[in-house]
């Protein structure tokens, strides 16, 4: 199986209610479109970059990819998935069908990112941390179709916007 570099990211400072009511139409502050822009620059920077990037498609997360999906020149791609109401095995199915693609991001919700990064780096008991807006996460993954199997840090990052 081929290693994978793994970008996780939590969705970038949203407002608190939106017009709808709807958790799941919530949009991003300024400060969040202002952190969102810097992680498109970020990502751009990086080699390997992502070939591919997954959103949860709550307009938050949304709103956060679009920066980084515009930066990196590649084509929206939303996963149900990765939703503030699914589960960490919704997420871990996410990442098992990434297989094959050698530097993936992911972009999500708390608590489930956090979560997910702590039971990657430290197995299915460890405490889950807090995980700031627009902080990224990036893991080798020695076996994405596994990914309990073993995982690295290997950098972690958040705009200062």
């Amino acid at each position: 199986m081929t290693p994978m570099r793994l970008y996780i990211v939590r969705h970038a400072k949203a407002r608190q209610d939106s017009p709808t009511g709807r958790d799941a139409d919530r949009p991003l502050k300024d400060r969040g479109h202002r952190q969102a822009e810097a992680l498109g620059t970020y990502f751009a920077s990086r080699t390997p970059s992502p070939m591919l990037v997954l959103s949860s498609p709550y307009l938050r997360a949304r709103e956060t990819a679009e920066h980084i999906w515009s930066a990196l020149d590649l084509d929206p791609q939303l996963d149900d998935r990765l939703s503030a109401d699914r589960h960490l095995h919704d997420y871990l199915d996410v990442i098992a069908d990434l297989a094959g693609c050698s530097c993936a991001a992911i972009v999500g919700h708390n608590p489930l990112v956090a979560r997910l990064v702590a039971v990657l780096l430290e197995g299915p008991t460890a405490a889950t941390p807090q995980h700031e807006t627009a902080r990224v996460v990036a893991l080798d993954l020695e076996d994405p179709m596994n990914p309990l199997a073993a995982a690295t840090l290997a950098e972690t990052y958040r705009p200062d916007a």
